[in-house]
């Protein structure tokens, strides 16, 4: 993964700013009219809007200009075209920090067992924390499940054991800590 730093201070990477694709309600369709609606308001994706999300994966600063003629079309065309996509909630551009390149060198993925207070309540103190970065409602083995970085094994340690752990509800961690990271697709939104 490359990464740069832009002028704001901040580190980006998969090409700088990344598009980041969510639907309401989790639909997402593919048609062939552009201003096609798939009956509940939402505007159904076709081959263009699939090759101008595409062309902003790649870079995220890209001008309309430069992705209208690269596809043979008019600017005009996929403005119009991405502005009806972020109306309707479709996609969004975002900056995205390089934890790496930010000095986190460590991430733990940690279920989180909850008793004497509701999941939900618990979860949103813990999401409060500025090094937790995902907090999630969960079935299964854990009540929650959230993410946590860190720059040092002795940071990581005081957030689990010196913070988390004495949040009011929190019953029991079961952290692990992510050795490699495979896989990080960053083109979808949370729900």
């Amino acid at each position: 993964m490359t990464s740069t730093r832009h002028r704001t201070g901040c580190w980006f990477s998969w090409g700088e700013v990344a598009l980041r694709t969510a639907t309401k309600a989790g639909k997402r369709t593919r048609g062939k009219a552009a201003n096609a609606n798939q009956g509940d308001g939402l505007p159904t994706l076709d081959d263009v809007d699939e090759q101008i999300i595409a062309a902003l994966r790649k870079n995220g600063r890209i001008a309309n200009r430069d992705i209208a003629r690269e596809m043979g079309l008019n600017e005009a065309t996929v403005r119009t075209r991405l502005r009806r996509l972020e109306d309707a909630s479709m996609v969004r551009v975002v900056a995205m920090r390089d934890l790496s390149a930010m000095g986190f060198g460590y991430l733990a993925p940690v279920g989180v067992q909850v008793k004497g207070r509701s999941a939900g309540d618990v979860g949103a103190e813990i999401a409060e924390l500025e090094r937790v970065i995902t907090v999630n409602v969960a079935i299964g083995t854990h009540d929650l499940e959230i993410q946590v970085v860190a720059e040092t094994l002795e940071e990581m340690q005081h957030l689990l054991t010196g913070v988390i752990a004495k949040i009011d509800g929190v019953e029991r961690l079961f952290p692990s800590l992510a050795l490699k990271v495979f896989k990080y697709n960053p083109e979808w939104a949370p729900l």
